[in-house]
């Protein structure tokens, strides 16, 4: 099982922040899917349009980009957490 971050960028009126979410998947296109499930995006493959948005609470989202990142042990906590890395 692979581990994906996908980054996407919300926006209300003027603010916009950049946010993003951990998927655990067997690949890029099933960790779109679980992507899109949890915005409850009917078919993830709406996230490659140029201007496709959803609706999240009053924040409009857009998708910015996946990427394959690595989980590791947080040194800090004595392995209470996990923490990402490119």
């Amino acid at each position: 099982m692979k581990t994906f971050e996908i980054q996407y960028i919300s926006r209300y009126y003027e603010e916009k922040i950049h946010s993003s979410e951990i998927i655990k998947a067997n690949s890029e296109k099933v960790a779109l899917k679980k992507f899109a499930k949890l915005f409850k995006i009917e078919d993830y493959s709406l996230l490659f349009e140029t201007n496709y948005m959803w609706e999240d609470g009053v924040w409009s989202a857009s998708f910015k980009c996946i990427k394959e990142v690595n989980e590791i042990v947080c040194p800090h906590c004595n392995g209470n957490g996990k923490i990402v890395i490119n």
